[in-house]
């Protein structure tokens, strides 16, 4: 199969070039290299972005202790265990 490419004319070709010139304004101010991305490229975090950061990762604590007391509290109402010769299945 035949590959194919846009026809860009010489207003097609501005709108390109002034794609990519705004791509790479945005990739010089908000990107560094990371050579364990999968990119190569990982977002740059400044002050701000550290601190929301932080109070993201502290609600997400929470959240997730509190969830696990009541699947704790679940477990511990509703379930029991089973001994090892009850948990296998018949073939």
């Amino acid at each position: 199969m035949a590959g194919y490419r846009f026809k860009t004319g010489k207003l097609g070709q501005k709108v390109v070039d002034t794609y990519k010139k705004t791509e790479q304004k945005f990739v010089d101010t908000f990107l560094e290299e990371d050579e364990n991305s999968q990119f190569g490229l990982r977002l740059k975090t400044g002050k701000t972005a550290e601190k929301a950061v932080k109070a993201y990762k502290t609600i997400e604590d929470g959240v997730t202790g509190a969830y696990r007391k009541v699947e704790d509290a679940f477990v511990d109402t509703f379930l029991e265990k089973e001994e090892e010769e009850e948990t296998e299945r018949p073939s």
